[in-house]
């Protein structure tokens, strides 16, 4: 995952709206948007309340998603 989609993930965890999330990082929302989407298919999850919850169980680590075939592997980095 990005560090532009670790970081849209984790505004996204403090249920702000697509308009918020772009005024903050000043990107479109349709920018924003894309970025929901493929933090989304990489986390193998339905919707952005989905991602929030990954997001906000791993706490303040980033969480790293890479896809083999059809599988999801989840790593997870401490900031130490």
């Amino acid at each position: 995952m990005s560090d532009r989609e670790l970081e849209v993930l984790a505004i996204v965890a403090e249920d702000k709206t697509d308009r918020e999330i772009a005024g903050r990082l000043a990107i479109s929302e349709r920018t924003v948007r894309a970025h929901v989407s493929r933090i989304i298919r990489k986390l193998g999850v339905a919707s952005r309340v989905g991602a929030a919850v990954v997001f906000v169980a791993f706490g303040s680590r980033d969480v790293e998603c890479a896809v083999a075939g059809t599988g999801l592997s989840l790593v997870v980095r401490s900031h130490r």
